[in-house]
Parts: C-alpha cells; sequence; structure tokens
C-alpha cells in the first residue's frame, strides 16, 4: 500500500499488492476503535487517521472504502497497523490525503487472522460538501474575446460560472455551463469498463462554461459551480486578440506527467516537483499557457488517478490555459472501437510497424474527451489548432492515421496553409510520439521516421 513504511500517503497505486482474503465477516467490537481528526473534509484535504485495539494482530489493517456499500475486498486503500508508530502500545495514526470520488468514505478496522479471513470490528465515515466543485480549468477556444472553463462535480444543477474585472466580483456576468458524463458502457474495454474501486468509479459530471467578451491583456476573476456550491474566486489574463501587438509570448509544453504525492511512491516521481514549478511560474506572472501534449494522468483505465490527476493540477489549470492532446496511456485500444470519440475506424491504428497496442486501458480517449474541450477547428482533442500571441499552435495526435490521405493529414495540411506568419510568425506543431528520438527504444524510432516521412 502507499503507507507502507510511512508515515504519510494516498490512495494506493494500483500496482501494489491487494491483499486477497479468503473470507469475510462483521463482529463490530466496542474495544476496537478507528477514527479521524475530521468527519467532513474537502476534496485533497489530508487526514488523520487512528485506531486503537489492545489485541491488534499482526495483519490487522485500516481500510478505506468509497461509497460505504462497498463489499470488504473491495477497498480503495489500506495501512496495516503494524506500519504505523506506537502500534506496539495499542495504537496508532497516519495520514492520507483523500479525494472527493462523489462518495462518503468509510474506514474499516479488519482483523485479519491467520488464514486471511477479514473481520470488520469497527468503522468511521468520512463524508465531502455536497456537490463540491472541483477540478476547475481553462481553455482558450480560438476565438478572440472568449475562454473557456470547465469543471467536474457529484450532481447535475444550475451550474454556472460567474465573472468580472473586480477581486470582489462586483458587477459579475453570469455565464451558463452545459454539462456532460460517461458510464462504463461507454469505455472501448477493460480496465477501464470494469467497475471496480481500482478500475470504473461513477465520474460524476463534467461542465463547460463560455466566457465571451473578453477585453485582451484584462485580468478577470471567476468562480464556478452553482448557488448552492461555488469554488473560490480564480483568476486569469484574457488572450490577446489577433490584431494585438505583443512582444512576447510565453508557454511552456510537455509530454507525460502523472500523479505524485509526496512521498507517496506513485507512478511519476517527477509530476509533484514539475508541478509545484508551474504553478510558481504561473504566479510569477508572463505564462501565457501551457501545452500538455499526451500521457496525461496516466490514469490508464484506473478511474481513481483522473480524480488525483485532475486536483493536483487545479492550482495552475484555473489560471492558465492548459491545452492537452492524447498520448498512447489516454488512447491506444484494441477493443470497442465503435466508441472511440475520435471516429478512428475499427480499433483505432495499429500500423505493421508502429508500437501502437492497449496502453490506454480501455479508456479510448472517453475520459479525456470529456474532461477537456479543445478548439472546435480540428477534431475534438485528437488534433486542433489556436492561435496566440506570436504563436500559432497546432496539436495532432500520432495516435491516430496520420498517413497522406487521412483525415488527419489533411486537416494538417489545410490549417498550415492558414497561417498568416505575418501575425504569427512562429508555429509550434506537438505530438505524443516524437519524429526524432534520442532514446534507445528502436520501436520509437521506427514510429518518428514515419512521421517524418
Amino acid at each position: 500500500s502507499s503507507g507502507i513504511n510511512a508515515e504519510y500517503g494516498v490512495l494506493l497505486d494500483v500496482r501494489d499488492n491487494h491483499v486477497k482474503f479468503s473470507g469475510f465477516s462483521h463482529a463490530y467490537d466496542s474495544d476496537i476503535k478507528v477514527y479521524a481528526n475530521v468527519s467532513q473534509i474537502a476534496n485533497g484535504d489530508t487526514v488523520a487517521i487512528s485506531w486503537e485495539n489492545k489485541d491488534a494482530g499482526l495483519f490487522d489493517m485500516v481500510a478505506i472504502y468509497t461509497p460505504p456499500s462497498r463489499e470488504i475486498q473491495d477497498y480503495l486503500d489500506f495501512r496495516y497497523v503494524t506500519d504505523t508508530k506506537n502500534w506496539k502500545k495499542d495504537h496508532g495514526t497516519f495520514t492520507e490525503v483523500l479525494f472527493n470520488m462523489r462518495a462518503d468514505y468509510e474506514l474499516r478496522y479488519l482483523s485479519i487472522d491467520s488464514k486471511q479471513h477479514a473481520t470488520v470490528k469497527a468503522k468511521y465515515t468520512i463524508s465531502f460538501p455536497d456537490n463540491e466543485p472541483m477540478h476547475g480549468h481553462i481553455a482558450v477556444t480560438g476565438r478572440p474575446g472568449e475562454m473557456r472553463v470547465m469543471w467536474g462535480s457529484a450532481k447535475l444543477g444550475n451550474a454556472r460560472v460567474k465573472y468580472s474585472q473586480s477581486a470582489d466580483m462586483k458587477g459579475a456576468i453570469t455565464a451558463p455551463a452545459a454539462s456532460t458524463t460517461y458510464t462504463a458502457d461507454d469505455l472501448c474495454g477493460p480496465r477501464a469498463n470494469t467497475t471496480s474501486p481500482l478500475m470504473f468509479q461513477d465520474p460524476g459530471y463534467f461542465f463547460t462554461s463560455l466566457l465571451k467578451g473578453l477585453k485582451p491583456g484584462v485580468r478577470y476573476y471567476y468562480t464556478y459551480g452553482t448557488d448552492q456550491a461555488t469554488s473560490k474566486v480564480a483568476s486569469f489574463l484574457a488572450a490577446p486578440y489577433p490584431e494585438t501587438k505583443v512582444a512576447v509570448t510565453k508557454f511552456i509544453g510537455y509530454g507525460d506527467m502523472g500523479v505524485y504525492y509526496p512521498p507517496y511512491n506513485g507512478d511519476s516521481l517527477g509530476a509533484a516537483a514539475v508541478t509545484r514549478a508551474l504553478e510558481r511560474e504561473a504566479a510569477a506572472g508572463g505564462l501565457d499557457f501551457v501545452l500538455h501534449f499526451g500521457d496525461i494522468s496516466y490514469a490508464r483505465g484506473r478511474g481513481y488517478i483522473w480524480d488525483q490527476f485532475m486536483t493536483q493540477m487545479t492550482t495552475l489549470s484555473e489560471q492558465v490555459p492548459y491545452m492537452v492532446g492524447v498520448g498512447n496511456h489516454e488512447y491506444d485500444h484494441v477493443s470497442g472501437g465503435d466508441k472511440d470519440p475520435s471516429g478512428a475506424p475499427e480499433n483505432g491504428f495499429h500500423p505493421e510497424w508502429g508500437n501502437y497496442g492497449d496502453d490506454g486501458g480501455g479508456e479510448c480517449g472517453v475520459p479525456t474527451s470529456h474532461r477537456y474541450i479543445s478548439p472546435d477547428n480540428g477534431n475534438g482533442v485528437f488534433w486542433y489548432s489556436f492561435d496566440y500571441g506570436l504563436v500559432h499552435v497546432i496539436q495532432i495526435s500520432s495516435e491516430n492515421d496520420f498517413r497522406p490521405g487521412t483525415r488527419q493529414y489533411e486537416w494538417l495540411e489545410k490549417d498550415l496553409k492558414s497561417v498568416d506568419r505575418a501575425s504569427t510568425p512562429w508555429v509550434v506543431v506537438t505530438s505524443h510520439r516524437p519524429l526524432y528520438t534520442s532514446q534507445e527504444q528502436h520501436s520509437d524510432h521506427i514510429v518518428g521516421l514515419h512521421m517524418i516521412m
């Protein structure tokens, strides 16, 4: 588990061993306790979890469930009591970062015997605010005077964004929001379409609101949510108009991120440091937008990782347009092609010379497409373009067929011909897979050669 040999953790990395029980039962004992320092928290809060048991066994554990209706074996995370300080003194405390997965959490003290039979001895419930708005992020649309605000929540409602040029939100304009969601049946294959705490879990609803009439270079303050549950005030600088004279356009681009909450040993050790550095860059001013061209959360069919990633990026993505493209780890699939939002034939792009497999864990771009809305001049999150200051940005998909005569190739050719180099002398083209690579991975080199040709 994330917490083994540590006093601080977050939800477990699915690659860690998930203990399998030989049987389960309930036998509550008033002398055994499990509890937290709080009973209601907000998304991403750190919680101190404690247990007490005078006869704690070597294999006893505190397991975490969401929703509380989960069966005993379907926990989301756990901590052996022996991995907490003072366990030999009949008690222990550890801390855990909990993410709002649109349901209450339940802590259970499990007594485990030598035959791996688990007995629930005590339980405790932790809840989140009803309909908490989360995961706020913004994106340019490619049209002057606009900005798109997106977020997620557990429930539908009178969702909206309020925005103003004043930090106290005086004279705020209200922009309505549209909603969307997806179910396990909308996903292309396993793991993504397998309902379990570590795979598919109800993602709630995704909202998008279009802000219009923005003045170039002006800072706007905004909140998102409903009148009953709204976010804290965030702000952004409106994008320049095409005729706006700018001396510098500054952006940061990268591929591959993932999740890391120190000292949690997750998929991406550098994610926390990079995220904090991006936040500092944005806070210093002058960062116009961020490009993330593929391998976004590394969820690969594990829904809870999307919740972690979106929380990790919120501070940055609320204030700077966060423009994404797809990589193999949110898209590549070998089944369920009729559900592929890119419209690719059959089960996607699998040329005989390529190393295209099932790296998306059955997601086939569905979770990405619902969370991120891109400029509408291409093919959703798969390929699109936009102008910002001195730069014309083109995001293409190396995971979709890019060869001459294909939809993507013809779109790219048309888009490049439309570039006004007087207005945007810089043209930046991104894709997840590199055209040129120095790494010792021959299969990637072969794909790069085909992209060049």
